[in-house]
């Protein structure tokens, strides 16, 4: 019995180690780094100086501001794009339904470095003949996609093309989810399939489509990738992200001390940009509890009532 005892913790071993030596030691470890300072080559403990100085750093909240206009970009095209692509290969229409999600499905399985290298030489007007056909239209001259004023929109094609066929097997597994009896009842009422993925399965969709735009959130605060492997081949500046500001502080400044605050202020903004998230879309739902509230409330008064007449 002992034994027995014994197994699932010993199942849960190798899980337990990993998680304590990859998050929780860095964790604290960090924590403890954003508490110093490095002055006259010493550690010197200065509390919460670091993050004071963090609150009014210029180039961080920038970065913030990029990322957030991105997010909102890159969430937009991501999940529209994924869910075009579930309820296209939902629908009674299509063929060959496996061949096609595994094909959408693929470029999620490329590691997100080879992918920015990838678009990376595509970018270039030598190598992409379609950015040859722009030339065309703006006098020959070559279009340069990575310039400070496209570099943006360049980068949320590439998490595009990266991470709707992600979303869109999230959404397809969703719609599998879904009771049949529904699509049948709504074709016999006279649903073709526009009426029925707008009326129908859209509206049902709606946890799945809540919990990947807080994916989407997440994602677009912790952008590093793409921007890092493109700096080699354009110039993007240091505090373009807050993920690349935080690296080039800690590797580039060597300021490890005030990289771990900024860090610990990154993961708080994303914590209040989810929850905000959450709250304003979850109104309806708000709502639909205070009515279920005062209904049974008004229940319960009447139940009184009704006793104390019958008394």
């Amino acid at each position: 019995m002992r034994k027995g005892r014994l197994v699932p913790y010993t199942m849960l071993a190798p899980f337990f180690i990993l998680f304590l030596g990859f998050f929780v030691y860095p964790f604290f470890y960090a924590f403890y780094l954003s508490m110093y300072a490095t002055r006259m080559g010493a550690n010197q403990f200065v509390g919460l100086n670091n993050y004071l100085i963090a609150l009014t750093d210029s180039e961080f909240w920038h970065s913030i501001t990029t990322v957030l206009y991105f997010g909102v970009l890159q969430a937009v095209s991501v999940l529209l794009v994924g869910l075009i692509l579930a309820l296209f290969l939902d629908s009674s229409l299509v063929k060959g339904k496996a061949f096609f999600r595994l094909v959408y499905f693929l470029p999620y399985a490329v590691p997100g470095v080879i992918a920015a290298l990838m678009w990376g030489f595509l970018y270039s007007p030598q190598l992409d003949p379609l950015l040859r056909v722009f030339s065309l239209f703006d006098a020959g001259k070559p279009v340069n996609v990575l310039s400070s004023s496209s570099l943006l929109y360049s980068i949320v094609n590439i998490v595009t093309w990266e991470w709707a066929g992600y979303n869109m097997t999230l959404y397809f597994a969703a719609l599998t989810a879904l009771p049949i009896e529904l699509y049948e009842a709504a074709k016999i009422d006279g649903c073709n399939e526009w009426r029925l993925a707008v009326l129908i399965k859209v509206p049902l969709l709606r946890p799945m489509i809540l919990f990947t735009s807080i994916l989407s959130i997440i994602g677009s605060m912790q952008l590093f990738n793409e921007p890092f492997i493109l700096s080699n081949l354009t110039a993007v500046p240091p505090n373009y992200t807050p993920n690349l500001y935080i690296y080039n502080m800690a590797f580039s400044y060597g300021n490890l001390n005030y990289s771990a605050a900024l860090s610990f202020l990154l993961a708080f903004v994303t914590f209040v940009a989810s929850m905000l998230f959450l709250y304003f879309t979850s109104g309806e739902q708000r709502r639909e509890k205070r009515a279920a509230r005062k209904q049974r409330k008004a229940m319960r008064q009447l139940g009184t009532e009704k006793v104390g007449i019958q008394s």
